[in-house]
Order: structure tokens, then sequence, then C-alpha cells
């Protein structure tokens, strides 16, 4: 059974994806989710395949959840990395690999035939589920959400704190080296090069590459893929629940700061931290929200983080959110900050605070600084320049009058899940076949 493709309307979609809610939250799995609800609303028949721990199954275990509905349909696949020995197991997952493929011959024994699959990450999926998706002639959109396929740290973030604009092999050896020791004894710019060459391989087999942000391209162009393969889509939110929240008080008292996202070295929540160290006691709350996890196994940046505190610092740790409960926690600040240090390909969470009518403030680096107009709807600043960021918190919180004009632009600047799945139908009907093709 299968859609009419070729027009674009009733099509029969396969979303792939590193993880889903509720058991992974990130800001991928989030997107996913929201694009699932929005395809469903829209007429399609929707299918999600999804890596997950499930510790009580054997890796390659395939299992469909039970969900309220039936469309959308979720599949989960049991893999934990158990026996990644390499950088090229990072890649290469066979049971992962095997898994897609089975999944893909069982759905065509019961009459279904996907019009479009739609990959968003292959950490601990296998790039080779590209190759079972193709080989199953199922027509392929990927969306590139970070640099992962050719950067194992995902950010292009060197480990020295430094952010990388193009992925040279002497460059990715030297930080790979340290992140990676027990996998890069021998032969090391070797294995790094193999790396980059299975990147351009793998990009080369979706019939066509998304972006959340035009700035995304130059370091995938730099590695030798055509730019013309990319088109840009804006990533969309739940504009629904976050534009019903009420704006900030703006009131006196401490300005309420926030920084959402997961606590690591490229998201620069120490250099926040430092800026709100020095502004005078009692002025400004930071109030902290998200995943706090080892970074590639090193756990050192949390401790760096927290060692800053002090009783009465005015700042709190709330710990990992769930997608339900992120309105209400944006409705606890007034301003939000991400203060990033690394070419972030778009930002979910500066456009959940948009749509909140919260102002944000944002680093001049990657896909951030599109949301925000410099002094229109937050301030966009320089990366890493504490000194700078403690300035502009301290005038929003001297004058909470340009906290309100800020306020009065914030929405409209992001766009909800219908516009985004909209949008990327049309791509699904480029690439899906004609109607009455099997």
């Amino acid at each position: 059974m299968r859609g009419s493709g070729g027009h674009g309307s009733d099509m029969r979609i396969l979303l792939v994806s590193h993880g889903l809610p509720p058991d992974s939250v990130g800001g991928v799995e989030q997107h996913v989710s929201g694009l699932a609800t929005a395809l469903v609303e829209a007429g399609h028949q929707v299918e999600i395949f999804a890596r997950a721990n499930a510790p009580e199954q054997a890796e390659g275990t395939l299992a469909e959840t039970e969900t309220e509905t039936d469309n959308p349909r979720v599949w989960r696949v049991a893999f934990r990395w158990e026996n990644c020995d390499s950088l090229d197991a990072m890649y290469a997952c066979a049971p992962m690999a095997d898994a897609m493929a089975a999944f893909l011959a069982a759905r065509k024994a019961d009459g279904v035939t996907f019009d479009v699959a739609h990959v968003h990450h292959l950490t601990g999926m296998s790039v080779d589920s590209l190759t079972k998706l193709r080989d199953a002639a199922v027509p392929t959109v990927m969306t590139l959400h970070d640099y992962w396929l050719f950067c194992p740290r995902g950010q292009m973030y060197h480990h020295r704190g430094e952010v990388c604009e193009t992925a040279s092999v002497a460059r990715c050896t030297d930080c790979l080296a340290k992140t990676f020791p027990w996998w890069l004894k021998d032969d090391r710019e070797k294995r790094v090069s193999a790396v980059h060459e299975r990147a351009l391989r793998v990009l080369a087999i979706p019939d066509r590459l998304v972006v959340p942000s035009a700035r995304a391209i130059p370091p995938f162009t730099s590695l030798g893929v055509p730019k013309d393969r990319f088109t840009v889509v804006e990533n969309g939110v739940d504009t629904q629940r976050l534009e019903a929240l009420a704006p900030p008080s703006c009131g006196p008292g401490p300005l309420r700061l926030g920084y959402f996202g997961t606590l690591m070295p490229s998201k620069g929540l120490d250099v926040l931290i430092q800026a709100v160290l020095r502004l005078p006691h009692g002025l400004v709350e930071l109030h902290i929200h998200g995943n706090s996890v080892p970074y590639h196994g090193d756990d050192s940046y949390l401790t760096k983080c927290f060692q800053l505190l002090k009783p009465g610092s005015g700042v709190t740790y709330h710990g990992p959110y769930s997608l339900d409960e992120m309105p209400g926690r944006i409705a606890t600040i007034d301003v939000l900050a991400a203060p990033a240090l690394w070419h972030e390909a778009f930002g979910l969470t500066v456009r959940e605070a948009l749509a909140a009518a919260r102002p944000v403030l944002v680093s001049r680096i990657g896909g951030l600084q599109d949301a925000v107009d410099d002094r229109v709807q937050g301030r966009v600043l320089e990366p890493g320049d504490v000194d700078g960021w403690a300035e502009a918190i301290r005038e929003l919180a001297d004058d909470r009058k340009i906290v309100q004009r800020y306020v009065g632009a914030t929405r409209g600047r992001a766009r909800g899940f219908a516009a985004m799945a909209a949008e990327l139908c049309k791509i699904y009907g480029d690439v899906a076949p004609s109607p009455g093709r099997s």
C-alpha cells in the first residue's frame, strides 16, 4: 500500500531518528516528535524507526511501541554501543543496519511501502541504514542537524575549546586522539581520513539533503559535498502551546535569566555563569535547565561549571525537562540566554523562547544569530566574551523598559511545526515516485 507520493499528499512517510521522547528528549528528538504530529494532522501516514537503550533486549531487537493511536506507528530498536571498539564501529553498527533491512522487509510483506524516508540522525543507527533504504527503493531525505557524520564529536568543537571552521585531517586527528585515545592508538591520520571519506559516501546516498540554516552548509562543502545538494528548511517549534503563555511581567526584583540545553562545553554555560557572577548580588537569577551528562566520557566540564558557584550566587540548576514540561519552565523566566561557542545549526530553544515572548541573548555564531535582530528581540553577542555578556545582562536587569520593548518584537520570529511540515512535504513529493509506480 503506497500513497500518491508524486503529488505530495496522503503519503506514507518513515521518520528515522537516533532517539524519541520520552526515552530521549534532545533537540533532534523533539523535532522529530513535532514533525510526526504535524504530518499526521496534514493527513499523512507516518511511522517512526528509532533507537532505544532497551537494556532488557538484545541489540538489534525491534519492537513496536504501544501508542494511543495507530498513526504514527512507532518502532524502537535496541542499541547500546556494546561492541563499539573503534571509530568505524561508531558509524557502522551492524545490528542496526540489519534491523532496518528486516523492518523494511517485514513492512513490505504486510503490504506497506514507504513513499519517502526522512532520516534525522544516524548516531547509533548505522550509516549503512541509508544503504538498506536505497536497496529497498525507498527515496530518502536527510536533515543534517549537526556535523557528526564527519566529526565524531558532532559539533566541530576542538578538545582545546576552539571552534573549527573546516575539517582537516591533521586538526581532527589532534582532537580525536585526545577524545578517543583508545580508538586511535596507531594509523591515526589514516583512520580519521577514513571517517571523512565515509561521510562523503554516505552524504551522496540521500535524494535530498536538508539543513535548518544556510550557515550549516560551509563545513560540508569544505569537505567536498556540492553546495547544490542542500535545501534550507527552517525548523519549527510548538508555537501553539508557547504562544499561549503570558509574556514576562518585566517587573521589579531580580531579572530571571534562563539557560535551556545540555550542559556541555560547546554550549558555553561557563561563560554565562561567569558573566552572572560579575554582577551585583541580587540583580540577576540564573536558572539552568537541561541534561548534565559527561561530554564523550569527560565530566570535568560539569565540575568546572559548578565549582564557580557559591552559596547565595543566585544560580539554580533545575535538571532535565520533558517535552510536556518545557512550556511551563520557559514561563518562569524573563529572558533566555544561549551563549554557544560552536556553529550551532539552528537553536531550537531560542525559537521556543521567542514564541513564548521571551527576549533572547545569543552568540554571534552559527544559526543562533539568524533568530535575533540585535537590540530588537534581544542581543547578539560575541561568543566567549564574559565582559560583553555581563554588560548586556546588567543593562536588561537595570532597565526593564528595554526588556518590555524586546518582548513586543518577539512573537512571529519562530514558526510552527505545521509550516515546517508543509515545506518538507513539497520536498517529499519531489523525491517520491509518481502515482502508480511500485
